[in-house]
């Protein structure tokens, strides 16, 4: 009764039985019976989900969190390929290390993400909204969710501590797709500050700061705190060949800086800023020059920085901001490493 409750045989997913979701044999001994057995059976998202969930999954399949778009054209942009099958050693990345992120209906509803811990969340119940400290967390908690709940960083953001959770914010189309393919997170649509906060919209605010940025500004330059930012990510074989493993270092970091892609959505001149670990020999033990236009894409990133607070340390004041050389990007925060785009990221003091 370990993986299986006696409540949820009662239920919709638990009346159709074992075999119906994991294949297998209804045969006497656990070898016989598990022989053809799919663990994962949620991993083809037309599989046995869509017999049930046909609207869901046809969405769920042009998902980021489904096909990882992003981190595969995130990988492309680097180099000098059109797209992955046009290099093995950048397919063999991508296949081995970064498409470990992918997420099935389990991951979410039923299970722990397998990069996270893996585990049924409570024995074999569904969720139809997962629980974000185990879900959310399990393939973000390093970054946003980490620093939403206040687990990164110095303290958790402001919505959290009032009791919202992701899905408060998110629309289910940031999980489930909407049927389009996105090259990127920021090509769908996004929750705005502005979603909650209409009466705080720069040239309508009661807030004389607010109208006085304008568009000037993301939110997040006044009103987040430090991220976590990764630094000089390698990546290596494991013994057997079948996974690349990668290693980065950390640090606590608030760092405003030039807005790299200013849309009609996000037009901010500054904004705050996270930097990404990958350097030009990260990808090393595949192949030599992986990332021939690593110099062309900066490796500092704009940042939607999920730890909200209403006061923060550059916003006590002008003089907090205005007069803080320590809280703008400039050329002693670029090291060795780093692109040389990064320094169009550097801006002019305000």
């Amino acid at each position: 009764m370990f993986l299986v409750s006696k409540d949820f045989l009662e239920t919709s997913h638990g009346q159709l039985g074992c075999i119906n979701c994991h294949g297998g044999e209804n045969l006497p001994t656990q070898e016989d019976a598990h022989a053809t057995m799919n663990p994962y059976p949620s991993q083809d998202v037309n599989g046995i989900c869509a017999q049930c969930h046909g609207g869901v999954t046809e969405t769920y399949q042009f998902s980021l969190h489904h096909n990882i778009k992003g981190m595969e054209n995130g990988l492309m942009a680097f180099s000098n390929m059109d797209s992955m099958p046009d290099s093995p050693a950048h397919a063999e990345v991508f296949d081995k290390n970064c498409f470990s992120c992918h997420a099935t209906c389990g991951d979410c509803h039923v299970s722990r993400p397998k990069s996270y811990t893996g585990g049924l969340l409570s024995q074999h119940d569904f969720f139809k909204t997962p629980p974000m400290e185990e879900t959310c967390y399990g393939c973000h908690g390093a970054r946003n969710a980490g620093e939403y709940m206040g687990e990164v960083g110095f303290s958790g953001d402001v919505h959290f501590e009032l009791g919202a959770d992701c899905m408060d914010c998110h629309t289910i189309d940031n999980f489930h797709g909407t049927g389009e393919e996105y090259a990127t997170m920021w090509e769908q649509p996004l929750p705005s500050c502005l979603d909650c906060h209409e009466d705080q919209a720069p040239g309508n605010s009661d807030n004389e700061f607010h109208n006085v940025h304008g568009d000037l500004l993301s939110c997040q330059v006044c009103h987040a705190q430090a991220n976590n930012n990764c630094f000089e990510c390698h990546v290596n074989y494991n013994e057997d060949q079948t996974a690349l493993k990668s290693s980065s270092q950390t640090k606590l970091m608030f760092k405003i800086g030039l807005n790299p892609n200013p849309t009609p959505e996000r037009p901010y001149k500054y904004v705050t800023l996270r930097h990404i670990p990958t350097v030009k020999d990260t990808f090393e033990a595949v192949d030599d020059n992986m990332l021939p236009n690593y110099d062309s894409k900066s490796n500092w990133k704009y940042s939607p920085t999920h730890n909200i607070q209403k006061h923060t340390f550059q916003n006590e004041s002008c003089e907090s901001c205005h007069n803080n050389d320590r809280i703008f990007l400039n050329e002693d925060d670029l090291i060795e490493s780093d692109s040389k785009a990064n320094w169009n990221l550097i801006a002019p003091r305000p």
